[in-house]
């Protein structure tokens, strides 16, 4: 932060700078929920496109990769929330196992949708050059 930031920030008592901080976390918590649930309905959506549509290669990855993404989104929340209501400090760690490890599900999720999205865009350019050759 520089010098100008510092002076325009009001001074803030302990128990102030406590209750943004508090209420922060809450605000970080309800939105990771609010992308939980988003996730649930983006992969239940593509999960029925996927049934519905012709199966080209690599699409199934892509649902099975944004599926993996909802689970870890929701583990992230639980430890999030967890530990946002406990005070005990190995319940407030377990909170942050939780979330870390929803973080790396997350991030294996987005690779195999990614690896499908290759598949799709694959197949794509190769029925649009196989349509170009005489």
């Amino acid at each position: 932060m520089d010098k100008i930031q510092k002076e325009q920030m009001p001074i803030l008592t302990e128990e102030e700078k406590e209750l943004r901080i508090l209420r922060l976390r809450q605000q970080v918590v309800a939105n990771v929920w609010i992308q939980a649930f988003a996730g649930l309905a983006e992969a239940a959506a593509l999960t029925k496109l996927y049934y519905l549509e012709e199966q080209v290669p690599g699409t199934l990855e892509i649902v099975q990769g944004v599926w993996i993404q909802v689970i870890g989104t929701l583990l992230e929340a639980i430890g999030l929330s967890e530990q946002l209501v406990t005070e005990d400090e190995s319940a407030f760690f377990y909170g942050q196992r939780h979330a870390v490890t929803g973080d790396w599900i997350q991030s294996l999720g987005g690779i195999v949708e990614a690896i499908g999205g290759e598949r799709v865009l694959e197949d794509a350019m190769r029925k649009r050059f196989d349509e170009l050759v005489p």
